[in-house]
């Protein structure tokens, strides 16, 4: 059995690996970061994708998915 505290350092390792190769994996053009943001800026709001912590993109993009469709 493992003890509670290598559980925690697991799991927090495995969010951490989660959260960043989840990034990378999302920018597969392969853009740095500096264009990756240009990128995402020149996009129409509704248009952009979802990401961690823009909570007011992401609620905009959501109602106007509730209210038009995909």
């Amino acid at each position: 059995m493992v003890p509670t505290a290598q559980k925690n350092i697991l799991c927090s390792m495995a969010l951490v690996a989660t959260i960043w190769f989840g990034f990378a994996a999302s920018n597969v053009q392969g853009m740095n970061r500096a264009e990756y943001r240009s990128h995402i800026r020149s996009m129409e709001i509704t248009q952009r994708p979802n990401r961690f912590g823009h909570f007011y993109g992401n609620n905009v993009r959501r109602i106007h998915r509730f209210r038009h469709g995909r």
